[in-house]
């Protein structure tokens, strides 16, 4: 049977395909070749052809994507397969496509063919237009591309490919369009590209290509020249003035260093779009440049540019973006800017722009975008600023602006972001804020407003997200119409005198995440009968007047990582509801008047970092569930009237680095389970106890401990750390400089007394950087650790760190593993401005230079200087 079966194989192959022969014969020649085509592809991108051949009288001329030279004689002309989603290797399949021998124009774009480009289709019918754009092919681009003189128009963007450009490109003399921005091209574009005669548009964007832009033909026909997101380097040519019909130029991103020379734009009568930002660009602003009066949008933000803005720059009447943020540009806004109706944006931050915000301001219309923060600019903010109807964000933060804000303010109906914070704003603030009703940003943060909040603030902005008026002088009670639109994410109020009660209303506004009250003078008892929120992570109220109790309902309020209610005078006990917190992270109720014992069951929350409790009356015994938080980093309970033993439970999982159990009544022995601590690094202070017996010898094993204070005490000798000591005296007798003259009699008992201890106070050098030989090179490695434990809240050698990471090879660790810098940083930053996170990218990169494993790419102290100064001006 299966021979049989063997022997009638072909027969029944046959016998399938005898409907394809039949219909097929009724077909055209370019109808056959379209379905060879088809059937070539994966069985998937079929399916996706709906091209018909039961029907023997359809004509592939009305198929989906077929165009012909007519209906009758069925020559295909043109087959626009854009967006159909196919896939497959081109090379495989092309061949069908290319026996269609008056194709002009092939578009495959839209796509998801991969593979290399073939080679056939430089001799593939009478192509002129080929697109390929947004697809997966990779390889080098095939020299034999550029082979035909019909070619007009290419297009090989948002693909994969590498290599060079091919010189080959040049023999196309009536190249119109070339595309081939978005893939990893590299090397220099061969010169002869940039003097086509016929060339309108050049797109190289977002590659790797370098080298310096080559000089223009006198001929040069180009509209729109995007070279943005590569690394071309040296000057602008002179000859790019050539390009008369240059109506887009845009460069950014680059390297392209020196002045701007003033010639370029005498030829450039034409240009709309000049784009130069993210260079090297240095010298000041080309007085020709204001002689564009077509010019739309003027970006030269992220260099080195100095001097003035033109007064000329009204003379561009047609601007709708300037954009010269991040330069050295010193003097005053020009008055003239007033004239430029159809401005939509101005930005002018991160300069050293100074004098009064020109009132005239007030007369672009248009504007919807405001950026002048990080300048010098001072004086009153004028009233006509407040006519701008259209703005939607305007931040002025961190200059020197002073007086008060403007009542009219509250013209400004469709603004979504106001930001002044860091000025010398005074006075109340005005009641007409309360009309913003699209606002979803409001930040007055660090000025010297005084007087109440309006009472109806938030009422009418449902949209609001983040209210920060942190550091002001600002009284009266916390209005609870801030979160009527429930969308309220950022609270922060701190560092005022606000003088009301408790704001019970965060407890309905499940919206919030963040909430900072503290050093304020709010008085009276937190209610007992908050709602229940599931929202807040961050909750600060320290430093106020609050008594009474802690409610056991916070302990639901289920998303709390951090709270903070220390330097208050909350009394009773601590909550054993808080136990129900499995995700705080941060506990903070020092200095209050709590009383009776911590509860135990504060075990429960496992991610327990930092628990404080010192400085209350606290009492009992220390909880076991507390000491063995594997987590717990920072454990404070000085000051307070605990009594018993402490737990010998310390484990070498622990992470912790720093117990403080300072004036208490602890009893009995020093547990020697401490000693398996190996993380231990900063403070171990049992003093002012009632501890009992030998200081036990194991204690001489925490190496990397820097405070050891077990000072009044009950102790009977020292004998197990007296080897250590002894050890330690002679190897510093040892080490001792020919220069010194120490007594010879000196003890390391006398040195520890000396310096209470080791503490931190009596250190004037240290947390060598690898360096064998000491160098400058050395305190710039120093100054990046310090920079890192700024952004990361982390020590130089951190518990939570590996075996053997410090915190440079831990951060650069982090680095490769994860591109979301913010989110290893340290919780805080999250929530600060955009600009502020940039900063704090800028000064991790920083640390990375500083740090450097080889001293002699470390940059000097002095660059170090001239990036931080760049950096806060």
């Amino acid at each position: 049977m299966a021979l049989t079966m063997f022997l009638l194989c072909p027969y029944f192959v046959l016998i399938s395909h005898i409907p394809f022969l039949a219909s097929s014969l009724s077909l055209p020649p370019s109808a056959i070749y379209l379905l060879q085509f088809r059937d070539s592809l994966p069985p998937v991108s079929q399916q996706l052809l709906p091209w018909n051949l039961s029907n023997s009288t359809s004509s592939p001329c009305n198929w989906p994507g077929v165009s012909c030279y007519s209906i009758k004689n069925f020559q295909v002309k043109a087959l626009n397969l854009s967006g159909f989603g196919l896939s497959g290797i081109l090379n495989n399949s092309i061949s069908y496509l290319c026996l269609h021998k008056h194709l002009v124009s092939l578009d495959l774009s839209g796509n998801n063919f991969t593979g290399v480009i073939p080679q056939l289709l430089g001799n593939c019918g009478h192509l002129n237009t080929i697109l390929l754009n947004d697809n997966g092919f990779e390889g080098l681009i095939p020299t034999e591309l550029f082979q035909s003189k019909l070619l007009l128009l290419v297009d090989l963007g948002y693909n994969s490919l590498s290599g060079n450009i091919p010189p080959e490109v040049t023999f196309c003399s009536n190249l119109e369009y070339i595309g081939l921005y978005n893939n990893y091209l590299s090397g220099e574009v061969p010169s002869e590209v940039f003097s086509l005669s016929k060339l309108k548009f050049l797109y190289l964007n977002t590659n790797n290509l370098t080298g310096s832009l080559p000089n223009f033909s006198p001929s040069c026909a180009i509209y729109d020249l995007w070279i943005h997101g590569n690394a071309f380097s040296g000057s602008l040519p002179l000859s790019l003035s050539n390009c008369q019909n240059l109506t887009m130029f845009m460069a950014s991103k680059n390297k392209f260093e020196g002045v701007i020379a003033p010639e370029i734009f005498k030829g450039l009568q034409q240009l709309q779009v000049l784009y130069l930002d993210e260079n090297k660009l240095k010298g000041e602003i080309p007085e020709t440049l204001w002689g564009l009066e077509n010019l739309q949008e003027l970006v030269l933000s992220g260099n080195k540019l100095n001097g003035t803005i033109s007064e000329r720059i009204a003379q561009c009447s047609q601007l709708k973006v300037i954009a010269l943020s991040s330069n050295n540009l010193v003097g005053q806004i020009p008055q003239s800017i007033g004239n430029l109706k159809y401005l939509n944006s101005l930005i002018l931050f991160d300069n050293k722009l100074n004098g009064s915000l020109p009132p005239e301001l007030g007369n672009c219309s248009s504007l919807a975008e405001l950026r002048i923060q990080n300048n010098f600019i001072g004086g009153r903010i004028p009233p006509e600023i407040c006519n701008l109807e259209n703005l939607k964000v305007l931040f002025m933060f961190n200059n020197r602006f002073g007086g008060e804000i403007p009542w009219q303010i509250g013209r400004m109906s469709n603004l979504v972001q106001l930001a002044m914070y860091d000025n010398n704003l005074s006075g109340r603030i005005p009641s007409t804020i309360t009309h913003l009703k699209k606002i979803n940003f409001l930040s007055l943060a660090h000025n010297n407003l005084t007087g109440e909040l309006p009472s109806d603030l938030g009422r009418n902005s449902p949209g609001l997200v983040k209210l920060d008026l942190t550091g002001n002088h600002l009284r009266g009670s916390i209005p609870s119409s801030i979160c009527n639109g429930n969308n309220l994410s950022v609270l922060a109020l701190g560092n005022n005198k606000f003088n009301g009660s408790f704001p019970t209303f965060i407890g309905k506004c499940l919206s919030l995440r963040r909430v900072i009250i503290s050093n304020n003078l709010l008085k009276g008892r937190i209610p007992d009968d908050l709602e229940r929120n599931s929202g807040i992570s961050f909750l600060e109220i320290r430093r106020n007047w609050l008594e009474g109790n802690i409610p056991p309902v916070f302990g639901f309020w289920s998303n709390l990582t951090m709270i903070d209610f220390s330097e208050n005078r909350l009394s009773s006990a601590i909550p054993p509801e808080l136990g129900k917190l499995t995700n705080l992270q941060i506990l903070r109720v020092a200095s209050n008047r709590l009383t009776g014992n911590i509860p135990s069951d504060l075990g429960h929350c496992r991610k327990l970092i930092k628990v404080d409790l010192s400085k209350n009356d606290l009492s009992g015994k220390i909880p076991t569930e507390i000491t063995s938080l594997v987590k717990l980093q920072s454990l404070l309970l000085q000051e307070n009237k605990l009594s018993g033993v402490i737990p010998n439970i310390f484990s070498p999982l622990q992470n912790l680095f720093e117990l403080q159990l300072s004036n208490n009544k602890l009893e009995g022995p020093i547990p020697c389970s401490l000693s398996n601590l190996n993380h231990f690094s900063s403070v171990l202070n049992l003093s002012y106890n009632k501890l009992s017996g030998q200081i036990p010898g194991c204690l001489g094993n925490l190496d990397k401990l820097q405070i050891l204070d077990l000072s009044s005490n009950g102790f009977s000798a020292v004998r197990g750390l007296q080897q250590k000591y002894s050890r330690d005296q002679s190897l510093l007798r040892e080490c001792q400089s020919v220069t010194e003259d120490l007594p010879e009699d000196l003890k390391f008992e006398d040195i520890m007394r000396a310096t209470e201890g080791w503490s931190d106070k009596y250190v004037i050098g240290r947390e060598n950087a690898y360096a064998i030989r000491l160098t400058e090179k050395v305190d710039v490695y120093s100054y990046g650790v310090i920079l890192f434990e700024l952004l990361c809240r982390k020590l130089p050698v951190d518990p939570s760190f590996e075996e053997g990471q410090d915190i440079s090879s831990w951060m650069r660790k982090k680095l490769q593993d994860n591109d979301e810098y913010i989110c290893f940083l340290d919780e805080q930053i999250s929530f600060w401005e955009i600009d502020e996170q940039k900063k704090a990218l800028r000064l991790l990169e920083l640390g990375l230079e500083c740090t450097e494993p080889l001293p002699d790419v470390r940059p000097s102290m002095r660059k170090v200087v001239v990036s931080l100064i760049k950096l806060n001006n």
